[in-house]
């Protein structure tokens, strides 16, 4: 909750501190951004339940203009979260970091603010249940991305946005098994 209160602020003073433009950015060469929010990911357990965790998520992404409304790239997206597993006489702290790199392109159909994003690539877990010991498992797997979203022009540019995206790692291991998130970012994006 604290973090998307601080994604929600970081954006509005952002947003009513820069007159925005009316126009697009201007998308003809390279193009680098990140974006901060939060996510729902749900994995299946080890003892077969599916239970949904909420964190902060965070992405980077390098990309090229073929046009100005069509971007091919690298995006990235990471998520991580710490825990208590309950238990008798006390909790057990665990930690699970998720991460997936993908090839993706963005349309920006009509060159307008509005965009859609896929990609296809390599995603990966790990979790760390301690004390009294301390048990580490890792997996890697495919992963697939969706996100779509508005970008408003600052500057030709820079542009600052929203985005909803969609992740999807397909790892078959005894912490994680077939993982999906989905959640919101608030994104800024440089166009050179």
């Amino acid at each position: 909750m604290r973090t998307r209160c601080v994604v929600v602020a970081l954006f509005l003073a952002v947003h009513l501190a820069t007159p925005v433009r009316a126009d697009q950015p201007v998308r003809d060469g390279l193009a680098v951004g990140f974006g901060l929010g939060g996510a729902s990911v749900s994995w299946t357990w080890p003892d077969g339940e599916r239970r949904a965790e909420r964190s902060g998520s965070g992405s980077l992404r390098v990309a090229w203009a073929l046009d100005q409304d069509l971007l091919i790239g690298i995006e990235s997206w990471g998520w991580s979260q710490d825990y208590k597993i309950g238990s008798t006489p006390e909790d057990i702290p665990a930690e699970a970091t998720l991460w997936a790199v993908t090839a993706a392109a963005t349309y920006f159909p009509g060159n307008t603010g509005f965009y859609v994003r896929g990609g296809l690539g390599l995603g990966g877990g790990r979790a760390e249940i301690g004390a009294p010991t301390v048990e580490k498992s890792t997996a890697t797997g495919m992963s697939i991305l969706g996100a779509m979203g508005y970008e408003f022009g600052l500057t030709p540019h820079m542009a600052l946005g929203g985005a909803i995206d969609a992740v999807y790692i397909g790892m078959d291991a005894v912490v994680f098994d077939q993982v999906f998130g989905y959640g919101f970012a608030v994104q800024l994006n440089w166009y050179w």
